[in-house]
């Protein structure tokens, strides 16, 4: 009878708890999701809830450090439902309790929906939940981590300001708690917004922080804190920043870093992260076209393999644009379009300036100034909006290639002056760089062969390292042309 099978069901569970129990420390038993799975099934059928939430919390955690996500979601959704169940607590202790449970709950199942992008909101309710109970209970080191997890969301929403704002709160608790892995999240979620910012000094500094503290052993509480791992992802973003900062050499070592650390995780989100900023990001910047089609090829492949839609999008966007840089421009301007649609459907709308751009640049080499000026107007006002502006310089070294198409050689002038402007305020002496060749080549054809020489001469003097790449070279040789 009913009776009967609940007795049953409790033995059973107990006994396997008990069996679980004592091979708990055996390292040979590594999935333990199964059995947690079994064990919370058979308390529950035996009406002891609690300990049926305590093993779905696990079996969750579990799902998530083996990058099952929807299962992830599928156990930790029971076990809050579970414990909404329960009847009202009595006394404060197990009030207390019960809001411990759920804030830990609501934490693990917003990483589990982070990862894949159509469940979003569901991370965003999650964290806000888990937010809001860890400033009710003054558990600091919780509201740290859901403040870097909100700073993080709404990064990849281009709500940089805020997050920027939530990034700074969530460094200030883990400074006063001296918590090393809550330091190594908050620097690397703050390195990562004030790059998108086109800060990318200050993001170096966090970067640098996030690389100094980080101990490769805190992996599995890191992701699943934050889902990618800091320690390569921090990496993977200073590569970016190096090359921004003026220093090629030092930004592909750390791209090149970045890339290895991240194979060897054996963690995909973590790997497709770093793909996408050390690899994808990186070499789209440096204008390598080939490395970025190599970058993007395993992006896309390892993002549809994981159902990572964002990043399956954002790799079909680099895709896009190294197969236009490459000659195929029709190919390439349908995938961009693809990838962008794909990103913009479900609330991705970060790097967005920086993929209209590659579509301008598209739609140039097709023929079509005007729809790439129409673009580039798109991407700027993005930027203006979200404060993203990681590529303006380069947004307005390209208007300024369109305008020229078109025959507006004074639009386009100003629009240089304003590139090199941007990339002065932003200490990037490598967009500076590309921008002042564009202009220097501008001038010798106006007969201004010794101002442009003088202009070109200072910025490149600047650099110590990198002679041999793209930006140098060309660099380089319209100074030796303007000195013959």
């Amino acid at each position: 009878d009913e009776v009967e099978r609940v007795h049953l069901h409790e033995r059973v569970g107990t006994a396997l708890e008990g069996l679980y129990g004592a091979r708990e420390q055996d390292v040979e038993f590594a999935s333990t999701a199964p059995i947690a799975v079994q064990l919370a099934l058979h308390f529950q059928r035996a009406g002891i809830p609690e300990k049926a939430i305590h093993y779905l919390h696990q079996a969750g955690d579990k799902a998530v450090q083996l990058s099952a996500y929807p299962e992830a979601r599928a156990h930790l959704t029971r076990a809050l439902a579970l414990l909404e169940a329960l009847p009202d607590a009595a006394t404060p202790k197990e009030r207390l309790y019960r809001a411990e449970q759920e804030l830990a709950l609501q934490l693990s199942l917003g990483v589990a929906c982070w990862a894949t992008y159509d469940t979003h909101p569901e991370a965003a309710q999650a964290f806000e939940r888990a937010r809001e109970l860890s400033q009710q209970m003054g558990q600091t080191s919780q509201l740290c981590t859901s403040l870097t997890s909100l700073a993080i969301l709404r990064y990849v929403g281009a709500e940089y300001r805020n997050a920027h704002t939530l990034g700074q709160k969530a460094l200030k608790l883990a400074q006063k708690l001296r918590d090393p892995v809550l330091l190594v999240e908050s620097h690397w979620g703050l390195g990562c917004i004030l790059f998108a910012l086109g800060d990318y000094a200050a993001a170096h500094v966090h970067l640098e922080q996030t690389i100094a503290l980080y101990e490769p052993y805190d992996h599995q509480a890191l992701v699943s804190l934050c889902l990618a791992n800091p320690g390569p992802s921090a990496v993977a973003y200073d590569a970016c920043c190096l090359w921004c900062l003026g220093y090629p050499d030092q930004a592909e070592q750390r791209s090149q870093e970045a890339l290895d650390l991240g194979r060897q995780l054996d963690h995909p989100f973590s790997l497709a992260d770093v793909l996408c900023f050390g690899g994808c990001l990186f070499n789209k910047m440096r204008r390598d076209a080939l490395a970025l089609r190599e970058n993007a090829t395993e992006l896309m492949r390892l993002s549809e393999g994981m159902r990572f839609s964002s990043f399956w999008g954002t790799g079909t966007c680099y895709m896009g644009e190294a197969l236009a840089k490459l000659g195929q421009v029709q190919e390439g301007m349908e995938l961009i379009r693809e990838g962008l649609t794909s990103r913009l459907s479900i609330g991705a709308r970060c790097y967005a300036s920086g993929i209209l751009g590659a579509l301008a640049e598209a739609q140039m080499a097709a023929g079509n100034p005007e729809e790439g000026l129409t673009t580039l107007a798109e991407a700027l006002a993005l930027v203006e909006e979200t404060d993203e502006r990681y590529g303006e310089s380069d947004l307005r070294r390209v208007r300024a290639s369109l305008l020229l198409l078109q025959g507006d050689q004074t639009a386009a002038e100003i629009s240089l002056h304003k590139a090199i402007e941007v990339a002065r305020r932003q200490q990037a002496k490598s967009w500076e760089l590309r921008a002042t060749t564009s202009l220097a080549g501008r001038w010798r054809k106006q007969g201004r062969v010794d101002e442009a020489r003088q202009m070109l001469a200072e910025i490149y003097d600047w650099f110590s390292e990198g002679f041999d790449s793209a930006d140098l070279v060309e660099a380089r040789t319209l100074l030796e042309e303007l000195s013959s």
